[in-house]
């Protein structure tokens, strides 16, 4: 006789009694009970996490419709979550954003893309910064909006910097309470699909795991660039070749999508300095990323960075392949909210702040105006 469990088949191959096989199964059945009892009560847990977060999300099909939304957008258009299944995509406002915008994502040889919209919705003027990330089958993707209304706003309030440690806050806290279900979901798929013979079932906790671990990885992520890891009250002596690494990895996916070079002069793993972890983490991330956005329509899309070990400090000199920053921005170029890049592709705050982090390091964040390409200066104390 052949059972599709390997447990019961086993005990039989072993000569074990037909009532004790048969025990033998109702003890696997009853143990797979609970553990599937178990993932769907933690599968709930998340979609009541995912209800009660402040971010807009939606999941939406190429054809452009939609097949799911939390209680936060259907709150913000004063309908119910039910009356999104099946919709065209932006049905509850007049504008086309929202539309354009995953449109883009299906067409864009991207997995995620990001945005700043602007859009009216139930009487109301919003701003919104809108991700979409598109799923394994990439005929599905799930959007994420961030309402900036309030934060738009305040470009000349001197409380700034605060709103933005309170958002962080808030994002540590959301994170916190995503993790912990994950977690057990997973586990819980790699137990479950130990259990069962069911190769549809499996497939399909497959899938789930998968997804776990990607949404898992995008947390991490989160919980760095927020300084949730890595961080902390004092400095702490690190390696800034492994700064460079960890930032590089997460650009990873933009550098060859764009097909960016990089050289990073070996010297650099030699130097150990004194620093918030995730604060330099943070603005190697945003030169790199502004680099990329700057020389990919180039033919020559390079990016070197060298170090000058000098007797109290260290320069990293940051340049690409671009033809250098104009004069007549190179004084606005660190002010808060300047930018040249198009409306929705930069807030204007990131070398604003990565200037700041590098003085309050006791460091400096320049521009080389004498070099040939475009150049940044970075100055730490050793």
């Amino acid at each position: 006789m052949k059972f599709q469990n390997k447990e019961l088949q086993s005990c039989y191959n072993e000569g074990m009694s037909a009532i004790d096989l048969a025990r033998e199964f109702d003890k696997i059945l009853s143990d797979q009970k609970k553990r599937c009892s178990h993932f769907k009560s933690e599968f709930e847990r998340l979609n009541v996490i995912i209800d009660l977060v402040p971010n807009t999300l939606s999941w939406v099909n190429r054809d452009m419709t939609y097949f799911g939304v939390n209680k936060a957008l259907a709150d913000t258009c004063n309908v119910t979550p039910e009356d999104f299944i099946g919709k065209t995509i932006g049905f509850h406002t007049k504008e086309r954003f929202f539309y354009e915008f995953v449109t883009e994502l299906f067409r864009s040889p991207n997995d995620t893309i990001y945005k700043e919209l602007d859009a009216r919705i139930a009487g109301v003027d919003r701003v919104y910064l809108v991700s979409g990330t598109k799923l394994q089958d990439k005929d599905k993707a799930v959007v994420i909006g961030m309402d900036i209304t309030e934060l738009s706003k305040l470009k000349d309030h001197v409380s700034f910097t605060q709103k933005l440690a309170n958002l962080g806050e808030m994002f540590a806290g959301i994170i916190h309470d995503i993790n912990n279900p994950l977690m057990m979901i997973e586990a819980n798929s790699k137990k479950v699909k130990k259990l069962i013979d069911n190769q549809e079932a499996i497939e399909i906790l497959s899938k789930i795991e998968m997804s776990s671990q990607k949404i898992s990885k995008i947390v991490k992520g989160i919980k760095v660039y927020i300084g949730q890891e890595g961080g902390g009250s004092a400095f702490v002596r690190e390696n800034l070749g492994s700064i460079v690494d960890d930032a590089l990895t997460i650009c990873e996916n933009q550098l060859k999508d764009k097909m960016v070079a990089v050289v990073l002069d070996p010297a650099i793993y030699k130097i150990n300095i004194p620093c918030h972890f995730t604060q330099i983490f943070q603005v190697f991330v945003n030169l790199i990323s502004n680099s990329i956005d700057a020389i990919s329509p180039l033919p020559e899309k390079l990016i070197e960075i060298m170090c000058e070990d000098q007797p109290e400090h260290v320069v990293i000199r940051f340049s690409d392949s671009g033809t250098g920053i104009p004069k007549e921005h190179q004084e606005k170029i660190f002010n808060a909210f300047f930018t040249t890049k198009e409306r929705g592709v930069g807030s204007g705050l990131g070398l604003s702040l990565c200037r700041k982090i590098l003085e309050t390091h006791g460091g400096e964040l320049t521009i080389d105006s004498k070099a040939t390409n475009t150049t940044f200066l970075m100055k730490f104390k050793k």
